[in-house]
């Protein structure tokens, strides 16, 4: 103990000095916005790169679950192919708009790091706005929702989980197109609650969720099943259980979905809300 002690005390002006420092630069970045965004992308950099190689490793224990997964969809892709061969041509005086119809831009990504025993969860991804990434983009997989993209680094991203109590995702339920919200209850990692559906709506167990068009998620992109629906005495709407079609614990190959037209809509429902 007195040998602690020594140390501490020989090098208390050291120790002292660490503190200090560390004062100083949180009052930088907490009180100076261009500080704190210069601290925030480098901060996703290394961190990002860090989580990168941890979970490189991880990862090489997982690839035979990854790659029944990819030859899982390479079959469905495959199977839609076949599909559209067989489907009939265009008629002799349509057009093909290569420019106005598209609406998202989908790029490939992988998650180096995921929390789920959080209240509010987050990820980091391994791209960022030099891949072409937009702050804000939905992010999913091929069987779910996953999130939002919150803050963009230059190689890096961090992506809100919609296990967070603060993500909100327009949904409905796809066999009548009665729109609700999904929303985490904070428990389970595969279950989520839909608001806001009224109690006239036809709902059934068994049912299935995708995102509606309110979302910028695109529309009809699966999200869970429900497995419970009730309505509780003098209430007026649903309380809905779903279980989700995909497990963010496992979730390691993402698509990034860059919106064309979020702009213009954010633009326009500022304008209604102003009215």
């Amino acid at each position: 103990m007195q040998n602690l002690f020594a140390f501490f005390y020989r090098y208390a002006f050291v120790f002292l000095f660490l503190i200090l420092e560390f004062v100083s630069i949180r009052l930088i970045v907490s009180r100076n916005e261009n500080q704190r965004t210069i601290f925030l992308n480098s901060s996703n950099l290394i961190v990002g790169t860090l989580y990168e190689r941890m979970d490189a490793v991880r990862k090489y224990f997982g690839l035979r679950q990854d790659n029944a997964a990819l030859a899982e969809e390479n079959s469905r892709l495959k199977n839609q192919l076949a599909n559209l061969m067989n489907a009939s041509p265009l008629i002799t005086d349509s057009i093909t708009d290569t420019v106005y119809r598209q609406r998202f831009v989908m790029h490939a990504a992988q998650v180096v790091n995921n929390s789920i025993e959080r209240r509010n969860n987050v990820m980091t991804i391994n791209k960022g706005a030099r891949d072409g990434i937009d702050k804000y983009a939905t992010v999913v997989e091929p069987t779910g929702i996953v999130g939002f993209v919150t803050h963009l680094g230059i190689r890096y991203a961090t992506v809100m989980s919609i296990l967070n109590s603060n993500s909100r995702v327009s949904a409905m339920v796809k066999r009548t197109s009665t729109r609700g919200n999904l929303v985490w209850p904070g428990n389970s990692p595969l279950i989520m609650n839909v608001e806001a559906i009224p109690k006239h709506a036809d709902v059934r167990v068994g049912d299935t969720i995708v995102t509606s068009s309110f979302s910028h998620f695109p529309a009809g992109h699966p999200v869970g099943e429900i497995t419970k629906a009730t309505i509780e005495p003098g209430e007026n709407f649903y309380l809905i259980e779903v279980r989700l079609f995909n497990d963010l614990a496992r979730t390691n190959h993402v698509y990034v979905v860059n919106d064309l037209h979020k702009s213009e809509l954010d633009s326009l429902n500022q304008f209604n809300t102003q009215k």
